[in-house]
């Protein structure tokens, strides 16, 4: 595996573990005092959806070079569809964990930041000559 690869590679593996800490944290109500501060800034848990996954999306995007897999006709960031099927399986989770509520728009913040910051992953390859 060449040195850009495996870079890349980290980062991904690196952002999941930090994505998968978090939701441990908030899974747990011991430790749901540790986001209190979101919640206290006005739409700061659907701001915290969208940064999260959509950072997600991007490094993994990037890690994967921004690869397309074509569904309906249409390319789509497979990185971005992954995220997506993470995102969506974690929010569903929580009808199952007590303390926690499904949140449709907790979802479509994920949605929104994964097609948004995850598509920016692009932009540096497609600018270069």
């Amino acid at each position: 595996m060449n040195r850009d690869r495996l870079k890349r590679t980290g980062l991904a593996a690196a952002y999941f573990a930090v994505v998968v800490l978090i939701i441990w944290l908030a899974d747990h109500r011991d430790t749901q005092a540790n986001f209190s501060w979101i919640q206290a800034l006005p739409g700061g848990d659907k701001l915290g959806h969208f940064l999260i996954f959509g950072g997600f999306a991007f490094v993994l995007n990037h890690a994967l070079r921004c690869r397309t897999v074509t569904l309906g006709g249409k390319p789509l960031l497979l990185g971005g569809l992954v995220v997506l099927a993470l995102a969506a399986a974690e929010e569903t989770s929580q009808l199952f964990i007590p303390g926690r509520t499904f949140d449709l728009l907790d979802l479509a913040a994920d949605a929104l930041g994964i097609w948004l910051v995850g598509r920016l992953a692009g932009r540096p390859a497609a600018a270069k000559p």
